[in-house]
């Protein structure tokens, strides 16, 4: 159980780093589940939904970027911090154009990883981040779920709320579609105006 707590999936080879970086992001507010490989990593996803990764680079067997593609490959809108003891300029430069949110080269100063997992979070929806506002959570008020599914819709709902792309949503009847449009709304650019529904439905088909 993560009593309402952010969950990091924490992944690395290294039995120490693992149990010192979990601690540190423990007693920062996060719930923690470690992995000691990439293949322990997938597993855990598959059982748990959190709400970032972060994996170190280099270990034996799946090393950290191939481990960032098969979560890209399963939750594309899941943020992936890579840590690194043998980082440079233009892995992080390779790392963040193939779509990983952070990459921080060992030894790192505490502060930078949390803030960089401040930040994650914030492009996940509906999370409350230790030490920050929960007035963020309004957009999605309306949406009670606990499914890994629907919290990686609500995701994407967040991430394309920021553009100005039209969005289709579709699903059966009563599955609520309207609650999501609603809440993309709620969190766009856009919320001071109006959020104006039509039922085509109910509209006589010369009328339309």
């Amino acid at each position: 159980m993560n009593d309402g707590k952010p969950l990091i999936l924490l992944v690395d080879d290294d039995p120490d780093i693992l149990r010192l970086m979990t601690m540190r992001l423990n007693a920062s507010g996060y719930a923690v589940q470690a992995a000691d490989s990439g293949h322990a990593a997938l597993a855990a996803l598959a059982a748990s939904r959190p709400q970032v990764v972060i994996t170190d680079l280099k270990m034996d067997g799946m090393d950290g970027m191939a481990l960032f593609e098969a979560i890209r490959n399963a939750v594309p809108t899941l943020p992936v911090i890579i840590l690194t003891a043998h980082g440079t300029i233009p892995d992080a430069v390779s790392a963040t154009k193939r779509g990983v949110f952070g990459f921080l080269a060992k030894p790192f100063e505490n502060q930078d990883l949390l803030e960089q997992v401040a930040q994650a979070l914030k492009l996940s929806a509906g999370i409350r981040i230790p030490g920050l506002s929960t007035a963020e959570d309004d957009w999605r008020k309306d949406i009670v779920t606990a499914s890994a599914a629907m919290e990686d819709v609500l995701s994407r709902a967040r991430l394309v709320a920021q553009s100005d792309a039209s969005v289709f949503i579709y699903g059966a009847s009563g599955t609520g579609k309207e609650l999501v449009a609603r809440a993309i709304h709620g969190v766009s650019a856009r919320n001071a105006g109006p959020f104006v529904a039509v039922n085509c439905a109910a509209i006589p088909e010369a009328l339309i």
